[in-house]
């Protein structure tokens, strides 16, 4: 176990005055390791707000979020009995907020591996990552024996270690920083969202995680001045990377209000009383029931809500396409979205920039800071304008392996080192790319014609009678496949009573006869997941009723 520091006879890894004097005080010093992000936490203004609680109000500043993370580590070295964990695997079960900050980088300053687990997901896929990532303990801040019954599927031994949530305080205990461990360490493992095939745990390191939230910090030009409104899950990427650590980085402020709720965003963006927020960060279901809930305000809070919006600096979507219509109806409230692309094994690669004129109707934008990104097809890199390829990605953000999958790991890697990441885009004269989809479910073929199911979904996403649209392929022994699209209607489209007839001959004005859907299911919403995304496979199964394509 690493001691607590008490008048040591030398302090060859004493970084601050004020740790000095508390040594020579005979005053208890907690420790953490000089990894990049406890180096810039420990460099903005101590007394900073770095994480609020929305509805509470609750507020903690820097130097309380050091000092709680020390005492953490040290009490996870204390629970494992070792001095170290050397990548030991924690599960992480605790709702979104500052305790959940203090949990994952006490995880992190421990040396031990992060895997998040979401408190709404059901116990059949919180006993797959269980037991898949294999933790030495579950550290939560709430009762989860519920969510871990005994069962067949239980890993032999959970030990749920228990310790009470933190609160405001004026009084944090001083914090050094010692030695770096080896940023080539495991530090965070998420599980894929499992919509192309069974979810892998995705190891990142603390170098992967470092360069995934500076990048950010440098292409959106996060600063201290941010303040940031936090409605996404924490099992994930773009929730806990690019919304709480690259802002942290930047010494600015994470304020959570999560589960999301449309009215309660729109009451706070309303707030005047209130800081006013700078940057916000969803998926696209989130800005289409935010412009949905829009109308039912009160005019107090649509004239306010709607200034807020017109006032961010960023509002940023992703984890799923964008369609153009609702970029529009975003805009018409005073706003405009960035587009970015990334995954869960790169963190984000491509980026819209930050000047309104590179904000183009579904792209994804040009490679960030110190990505390589390329497009290849048949094995060869494509130079040309508007020619698919999949995109494949090189750089320090990318990945360190699949969690004991040695196989899969070296299976997504090209012999020269570059990640395929199963994307097919193309890129237009300005070197701006754009998603096609992915080449196992979004890339259909139907009578020798290649279809983009996602460009079908923008151009049916145009039309006023529909809300939602996915479209699958289907299998079909004249075609191939044939298209096939699930729908959710607006008042518009049930009022019309539309149906296929209507839809094919409205589509046909806008796209060759061969992508046109063949086969539509009408539904009161979209299965998707957390993330917004949507398993197609389960769409293909589930709704129309066949075997996988």
């Amino acid at each position: 176990m690493i001691p607590v520091l008490r008048r040591p006879t030398s302090v060859p890894f004493s970084t601050t005055r004020q740790a000095r004097r508390m040594i020579r005080r005979n005053i208890t010093v907690e420790t953490l390791p000089r990894l990049p992000i406890f180096e810039a936490l420990s460099k903005h203004n101590p007394k900073s707000i770095a994480i609020v609680h929305s509805e509470s109000g609750d507020k903690f500043t820097y130097d309380s979020l050091l000092s709680d993370t020390a005492k953490l580590k040290r009490k996870l070295l204390e629970k494992a009995k070792v001095d170290d964990l050397q990548e030991q695997r924690v599960a992480l079960f605790v709702e979104n907020g500052y305790n959940y900050v203090v949990s994952l980088l006490g995880i992190f300053a421990a040396g031990g591996i992060a895997v998040p687990l979401h408190p709404n997901h059901p116990p059949g896929e919180l006993h797959y990552v269980a037991k898949n990532s294999a933790p030495t303990f579950i550290l939560t801040h709430s009762k989860a024996h519920q969510a871990f019954p005994p069962s067949s599927s239980s890993p032999p031994i959970l030990d749920l270690f228990e310790h009470p949530p933190n609160k405001p305080h004026d009084a944090p205990a001083p914090v050094d920083l010692s030695p770096a461990p080896d940023p080539l360490r495991g530090a965070l493992m998420i599980y894929t969202s499992g919509t192309t095939g069974a979810p892998k745990g995705v190891v990142s390191t603390h170098k992967n995680l470092t360069t995934q939230a500076e990048t950010l910090v440098t292409a959106w030009e996060m600063c201290k001045d941010d303040h940031l409104l936090h409605v996404l899950p924490l099992h994930h990427v773009h929730g806990i990377v690019n919304a709480t650590l690259a802002p942290l980085f930047a010494g600015g402020a994470v304020e959570y209000l999560f589960p999301f709720n449309a009215q309660k965003i729109w009451s706070r963006f309303a707030d005047t009383s209130r800081r006013p927020i700078s940057l916000f960060m969803a998926v696209p279901t989130i800005y289409s029931r935010l412009i949905d809930s829009f109308e039912t305000l009160s005019e107090p809070t649509r004239s306010a809500g709607r200034k807020n919006v017109s006032n961010l600096r960023l509002a940023v979507s992703g984890s799923a396409a964008l369609p153009a219509s609702t970029k529009r109806k975003w805009e018409s409230l005073g706003g405009n979205l960035l587009e970015r692309y990334g995954m869960t094994e790169i963190g984000m690669a491509l980026s819209q920039r930050l000047p309104l004129t590179d904000r183009m109707a579904n792209s994804v934008g040009w490679p960030l800071p110190g990505v390589g990104a390329r497009l290849v097809s048949d094995g060869v890199e494509i130079k040309e304008v508007w020619q698919e390829g999949e995109i494949q990605i090189r750089g320090n953000s990318v990945f360190r392996e699949y969690w004991q999958k040695e196989e899969a790991t070296k299976k997504e890697f090209t012999q020269d080192g570059w990640f395929k990441t199963g994307d097919i885009a193309v890129r237009d004269e300005r070197g701006a790319y754009y998603i096609k989809g992915r080449t196992s479910v979004d890339i259909l073929k139907s009578g020798g014609e290649k279809i983009s199911a996602l460009e079908v979904e923008q151009e049916l996403l145009e039309l006023p009678q529909v809300a939602e649209a996915v479209v699958v392929g289907l299998t079909d022994e004249r075609w191939g496949q044939r298209v096939a699209a699930a729908l959710v209607l607006t008042p518009q489209g049930k009022s019309e009573e539309f149906d296929l007839v209507k839809m094919r001959a409205e589509m046909k004005k806008r796209a060759a006869e061969y992508k046109v859907p063949r086969e539509i299911k009408i539904l009161e919403a979209i299965p998707r997941n957390h993330m917004g995304k949507v398993n197609k496979k389960e769409i293909v199964r589930e709704v129309f009723g066949e075997d996988e394509p």
